[in-house]
């Protein structure tokens, strides 16, 4: 048989399983492509639901908003009528105010003080009163205008009156049609199966119901896929065709239902037939052309081997004969083998002197009665000695006395054939030792018997030590975690101690929280090292200046201690808590200046001086109690900081002075200038007095 039409039939055997795989994956095709616009169309109509739902929650808010204002609470309906009005102005939908019996008290589509009819939900007003909590009406007509709309029914509690927000159908059909996409309807339907609104403008279609078949397929599960029949009552979604839609049911029970016609269905299904009988015909055209050309390929394969036979016989190293054929690729593998076995000898054996040579590891061979036969650049490197110096020699002389055991045990594992790799100490040239970790392994002969040990030595003391800082940073860690929890324990007991109720503590616990955090943040931005006086100051009164007042800091570059920074934090916070609450912060044109200043006491030890001044704000007197933050501000500062601390009430402004030893405070490295005392501080011209506002 010609070997051409042996390859053609060998074609025609391959293409009938192609085909049966071609037919199968059109069928897994088309699925997928279903399942893809089933998914399509939930996203629609859930993203739909979503914007309805939130439409809901911002009338729910403002209804919310309404409820609270202090027009309602004190009998002021007009009042309460006008911010109602003013609220509808931005929030689509009118406002209603009912009584429980069904009353309109007033409503914002109509005057004040206009007569109006009762409600004609009245028993879903009832319900909402009873039950405390709001709730969506279905599809109704307007009393006033029967005009459709649906309301959000909210009861204020406390009294015995129910606010209702009108959400207008028109408003919701632009909600629905926002994430409806082209060739795309969607319908917004109530617990009536009322049509609310429909992304189309279809207003014929508005308070129609969806048939019960259609209402019954849609209740079976909160969200879903189906293939609805024109007339099904969607009709209108999809053209007057069938049409295959997703529906989303909203919290409040009412469902969105987006729907695609099933000739857009259709369509990609079309498309993908007319492209797999394509591919097919194509593909078997291929096939049968490939046949010709490997038949020519073989022929070719075969020429091959009479001209490798001939270069071999005159001592030429060939390439590897391929074939699609099996047994002439053998010839071809046989005739190539021989010139081959040589060159890639010499070739993996260049490679691996290469690879050896240039290893940033320490490479070396021993003997398995421990003689070094072969030492790298990277050896050399790690251990000091040159490759002449190790060569030939014990590589016991490289191991501390205290484990020349695990020379033995490399040998061991060599002889059974296993590798071996465990962490170690080694010694340097100059008897230092080094931290490496070691990976040992048999070297066998052209036999499979172990000859000699490959050892690959890597230093690791690095990561040692990077190990150990790890341990270090932990412990301490720990060792500040349990301080801070001892600080914030104490501070929750004394704030509880001082507090009028959960309200007060609360608010005090939570500031002082949040002032020992900015002491932490400075700390922790230092690595712990301490922090800077002006950076702890600015830091703990910036939550405190408003654009109404100021604050002014002078003074020299101060390192403060980490102790420090964290007392004296802690008195920083109080002073600006009070002067917000009660002194110049909280009063317009207020200001607060704080200076420090280095200098001598009477005993001539270096001291830092602190002054905190108020001015501008409310006229002060002396409290009538003292609380936590009088203790913090003078017993707690004076004993954590050794200190003393002076408090003047003047009346144009609190003043408050800390004079601090500055080797109980300061971190080393300060080495500013002494101001004696009496003297004025040195003006800062880096940093002018400035005023902070919150962010």
């Amino acid at each position: 048989m010609p070997l051409r039409l042996a390859l053609a039939l060998l074609a025609l055997g391959t293409l009938l399983p192609c085909l049966a795989f071609f037919a199968l994956e059109y069928r897994v095709l088309i699925a997928d492509k279903q399942a893809d616009l089933a998914r399509q169309g939930r996203v629609y109509a859930h993203a739909i639901a979503d914007d309805v739902t939130r439409e809901i929650a911002v009338k729910e808010t403002q209804l919310a908003v309404l409820a609270t204002s202090p027009h309602l609470h004190d009998g002021n309906i007009a009042g309460l009528y006008a911010q109602a009005k003013r609220t509808s102005e931005k929030i689509p939908g009118g406002v209603v105010l009912f009584a429980a019996d069904g009353r309109q008290i007033f409503n914002t589509r109509a005057p004040f003080g206009a007569a109006l009819p009762d409600s004609r939900n009245a028993d879903v007003l009832r319900r909402v009163t009873a039950s405390g909590a709001c709730r969506t009406t279905d599809l109704f007509r307007s009393v006033l205008d029967e005009q459709p709309l649906v309301s959000l029914l909210c009861p204020v509690p406390g009294t015995p009156y129910v606010l209702s927000g009108n959400l207008p159908v028109e408003h919701l059909r632009r909600v629905v049609g926002r994430q409806t996409a082209a060739d795309w309807a969607s319908t917004l339907v109530d617990r009536n199966g009322l049509v609310v609104a429909r992304s189309a403008d279809a207003p014929e279609a508005l308070g129609t119901r969806l048939p019960a078949a259609v209402r019954a397929t849609l209740s079976e599960a909160d969200d879903g896929w189906t293939t609805l029949e024109a007339g099904d009552g969607a009709d209108g979604a999809a053209g007057g065709e069938p049409f295959d839609a997703a529906w989303q049911h909203l919290p409040n029970g009412w469902t969105v239902l987006t729907a695609v016609p099933h000739a857009r269905v259709i369509a990609p299904m079309s498309r993908w037939t007319r492209d797999v009988f394509f591919s097919l015909v194509v593909f078997s055209l291929i096939a049968f052309a490939s046949a010709a050309l490997v038949g020519e390929w073989i022929i070719a394969a075969m020429r091959g081997l009479a001209d490798a036979a001939r270069a071999i016989g005159r001592g030429a190293v060939i390439e590897r004969v391929r074939s699609s054929i099996r047994e002439v690729a053998e010839v071809g593998q046989a005739l190539a083998q021989a010139s081959h076995d040589r060159a890639k000898g010499e070739i993996a054996n260049a490679h691996l002197a290469a690879l050896v040579s240039s290893s940033g590891d320490a490479i070396m061979s021993v003997s398995l009665d421990g003689e070094i036969l072969s030492w790298n650049k990277a050896a050399e490197e790690l251990y000091g000695y040159r490759a002449d110096e190790a060569v030939c020699r014990s590589h016991a002389m490289l191991v501390p006395p205290a484990r020349l055991s695990e020379i033995e045990e490399k040998a061991t594992a060599a002889r059974e054939g296993r590798s071996l790799r465990l962490e170690t100490i080694r010694l340097h040239k100059n008897g230092t030792p080094v931290e490496v970790s070691l990976d040992a392994a048999p070297i066998r002969g052209a036999d499979g018997t172990v000859v000699g040990i490959s050892v690959i030595a890597h230093d690791i003391g690095q990561r040692k030590r990077d190990e150990a800082h790890v341990a270090f940073v932990m412990r301490e860690l720990s060792h500040r975690t349990k301080n801070l929890i001892t600080v914030i324990i104490a501070m929750a007991r004394r704030s509880v101690r001082q507090s009028d109720d959960f309200a007060d503590f609360e608010d005090r616990f939570t500031g002082r929280l949040h002032g020992l955090a900015r002491s932490h943040d400075l700390l922790v931005h230092t690595d712990w090292t301490g922090g800077s006086i002006e950076e702890l100051v600015r830091l703990q009164l910036a939550p405190f200046v408003s654009e109404q007042s100021s604050l002014s800091v002078e003074g020299p570059d101060l390192l403060l201690r980490p102790e420090a920074v964290q007392n004296l934090g802690f008195a920083l916070h109080e002073l600006a808590t009070n002067a917000h609450k009660y002194g110049a912060l909280g009063w317009p044109g207020g200001r607060v200046t704080i200076r420090w200043r280095r200098t001598r006491g009477p005993d001539g030890d270096v001291r830092v001086k602190l002054t905190w001044q108020e001015a501008g704000g409310p006229v002060v007197d002396p409290p009538a109690r003292t609380g936590f933050g009088s203790t913090v501000i003078q017993k707690l500062t004076a004993a954590s900081l050794n200190a003393t601390v002076d408090l003047a009430f003047d009346p144009a402004g609190l003043r408050w002075e800390v004079d601090m030893p500055a080797t109980e405070i300061l971190s080393d490295g300060n080495p500013f200038p002494i101001v004696p005392i009496g003297a004025a501080a040195p003006p800062r011209s880096a940093s002018p007095p400035t005023s902070l506002s919150t962010h």
